[in-house]
């Protein structure tokens, strides 16, 4: 005879009733839906023995084989994220139709690396994708899904920045990228993307990036591509220890400040880009501070020069804060932001007045 817990005279109360659960399954109104939905949530969260998880679990699945699509993925979208949802639940669904099994493969973590693996061996794209999504992926299960070479599972691994690429992952990515720029975009865009890379993609789906920015921008012509060779040009040489603007990007500052658009928001966001070469030419432009000068400023380990600058602008500290933190590689590639250099240009910003900052800069302006 089968023991049983404290718990288990109101589930099999519950369950002495499941024909009205199989009711509410067939039902086609949202309240009934929704009383469904909470009443197995309801009983999922009920202490049992594993025979008695094993009872409940043969209903469920049999309730779920009868319910309509709308409920299964309704089902779906609250069981996956129940921690100790039963295992043998969560397989059942995460092998249903994808738009049941979606929400089970990206969130569920009843599912081990080796029921995803089994699910991607034995299911289609559709299935992949949705566990290339997962906010925890092993290296095992990212390897596997890699070896898919499937475009779009690919794609949604290059953006999913909650997870670390291994080296296998990268070397399959890179190799799909140089012929196909669809893969390579996701793929430059990915935080923390290796310099060597970004170089050895440009060489390979240059032309493809080129005539993409081209038509993003809404640029056309050799004038607009020699803008878009900049661009790429300044982002793969982005750890160089110049950063000095070329002719082209001072010829856009102007064109900015002819049309009334060069601000401080513009040049912030060139920095946020990475762009910093780009930056020197807008506050160059900005300022009238010759490109050179805003170039040697922005190296000192304390630039003072900057400040000075930034004091004479009205550029508020919490800006100027910012231009220098994301100016930081400039001074110290691949180095931390020493605290107690930027403590002390923050307290030399806040000793500079306004007024003694402008003479500076008109009398430097008029040398």
């Amino acid at each position: 005879m089968l023991e049983k817990s404290p718990q288990m005279a109101p589930l099999l109360v519950r369950l002495h009733e499941s024909h009205k659960l199989y009711s509410l399954a067939k039902d086609q109104d949202p309240l009934a839906q929704v009383a469904l939905t909470n009443a197995v949530v309801d009983l999922l969260e009920v202490e049992l023995s594993p025979r008695e998880q094993e009872l409940l679990t043969d209903v469920l699945i049999t309730l779920i084989r009868q319910a309509e699509m709308d409920l299964r993925q309704a089902l779906a979208e609250r069981l996956a994220v129940i921690s100790d949802v039963p295992l043998r639940l969560a397989l059942h669904m995460a092998n249903d139709d994808i738009i049941v099994a979606a929400p089970v493969l990206r969130k569920s973590l009843a599912l081990s690396d080796l029921d995803l693996i089994y699910i991607i061996k034995s299911k289609g794209a559709s299935y992949w994708q949705a566990i290339a999504a997962r906010a925890l992926l092993s290296s095992n299960v990212i390897d596997v899904l890699a070896d898919t070479r499937e475009q779009d599972t690919v794609i949604v691994l290059a953006k999913n920045e909650r997870i670390q690429l291994t080296s296998y992952a990268i070397d399959i990515l890179v190799e799909m990228s140089k012929a196909d720029d669809v893969v390579a975009k996701p793929l430059l865009m990915r935080t923390g993307l290796p310099e060597s890379l970004a170089r050895t993609l440009y060489e390979h789906v240059g032309a493809e990036l080129k005539e993409y920015i081209s038509g993003y921008f809404g640029v056309e012509g050799n004038r607009a591509q020699g803008a878009v060779d900049d661009l790429i040009l300044e982002f793969v040489e982005a750890t160089n220890t110049e950063f000095m603007p070329s002719a082209q990007m001072m010829e856009a500052a102007e064109q900015f400040a002819n049309q009334g658009l060069l601000n401080l928001q513009l040049m912030l966001e060139s920095l946020q880009k990475g762009r910093i070469a780009s930056f020197i030419a807008l506050f160059s432009r900005y300022t009238g501070i010759s490109a050179q000068k805003v170039h040697d400023f922005l190296k000192q380990s304390c630039p003072k020069g900057l400040a000075i600058a930034c004091r004479a602008f009205s550029i508020q500290k919490g800006d100027f804060s910012r231009i220098y933190l994301m100016t930081h590689r400039m001074r110290a590639a691949g180095q931390v932001v020493n605290q107690k250099d930027m403590m002390e240009v923050l307290t030399y910003f806040d000793k500079v007045r306004p007024e003694t900052a402008q003479r500076i800069v008109n009398s430097s302006l008029a040398e």
